[in-house]
């Protein structure tokens, strides 16, 4: 794959260490976050330590709710794989608004703050990105699903909590189905806000195309098989792909522009409809899977994105 060249990728040079006067604290360059469920990282992403460490960054994982963590001595906060984070999104929020002010933070903590309730879809959606059709059921409302698949000659739906990942809580509905749907959608939004989208067949072959990019330019796309478990897949594991799609590869970008604010790291999840063509599905701006062991140079190319915010 060709990549376009940027300020990260031209930076060849070792990075050499900078250290703040704390006294007696020791300083981190480079704090990866995780959750105290997988305290050494994703077996997909943990190639960036060694990769940080070859440019001369000392880097360490660091699990993001830590009490006895001093901010002050890390000079750059990386959220990686804070997967609990959905779960208790307030706290996730404040913390990192915290950690903000104390350290460099990325992504920063307004865009976390954005990216992790869903409704950030439809002010994309506003900006001219094409996003899978989604009707939005505020927290205590609820919609008769059956009347809404017919208007719109969906086949079936999907139900996702508009605070949620790994499709956790999200349920596939047919149309025949739909007394059973509403009354799930009773169930959800009880809880909070909730999406109602047309299925996707497409998944069940094609699976999502994942563009992922680093520091504004892409790295690398993956394919992915759907997130749903027990969803009919037309294969089992991600795989790196080299993208050939113009239009598609278009989107992808677009949507970086319409978020119109920096972001070191991004992955744009693409599918395509039931007419055949591609939307976005999610933006994952917060602790997405980067799937950095797919592609020999991706560690490598976000270790020097990082070491040009260093």
């Amino acid at each position: 794959m060709t990549h376009r060249e940027s300020p990260a990728r031209r930076c060849r040079t070792r990075y050499k260490p900078l250290h703040v006067s704390t006294p007696g604290a020791r300083v981190m360059d480079v704090a990866v976050l995780t959750f105290e469920g997988l305290p050494q990282l994703d077996a997909f992403d943990a190639s960036l330590l060694p990769a940080l460490a070859a440019l001369g960054v000392e880097a360490r994982p660091v699990v993001w709710d830590d009490p006895a963590m001093d901010w002050k001595t890390v000079r750059l906060a990386l959220v990686r794989n804070t997967w609990d984070s959905h779960l208790r999104r307030d706290a996730f929020v404040a913390w990192a608004d915290k950690v903000g002010r104390l350290t460099q933070l990325h992504n920063p903590a307004p865009v976390l703050r954005w990216n992790t309730h869903k409704h950030y879809l439809r002010e994309l959606e506003e900006k001219g990105v094409l996003v899978t059709p989604t009707t939005w059921v505020r927290k205590g409302d609820t919609l008769d699903v059956g009347e809404l698949a017919l208007r719109h000659s969906w086949d079936a739906v999907v139900l996702k909590p508009a605070v949620s990942a790994g499709a956790l809580k999200t349920h596939v509905f047919p149309r025949a189905e739909a007394p059973a749907a509403t009354a799930r959608l009773a169930e959800l939004t009880r809880e909070g806000d909730v999406m109602v989208q047309p299925y996707l067949t497409a998944f069940e072959t094609e699976g999502e195309r994942s563009y992922v990019f680093f520091d504004g330019v892409l790295s690398h796309a993956v394919r992915r098989p759907p997130t749903l478990l027990d969803a009919p897949r037309g294969f089992s594991e991600p795989t790196a792909f080299t993208p050939e799609d113009a239009a598609e590869l278009r989107l992808a970008e677009s949507v970086l522009e319409a978020v119109g604010r920096p972001l070191l790291y991004a992955r744009v999840d693409v599918a395509t409809d039931n007419a055949g063509q591609s939307r976005l599905q999610e933006l994952e701006a917060t602790e997405p899977r980067l799937f950095l062991s797919l592609d020999a140079g991706a560690a490598d190319r976000l270790a020097r994105a990082i070491v040009a915010k260093l």
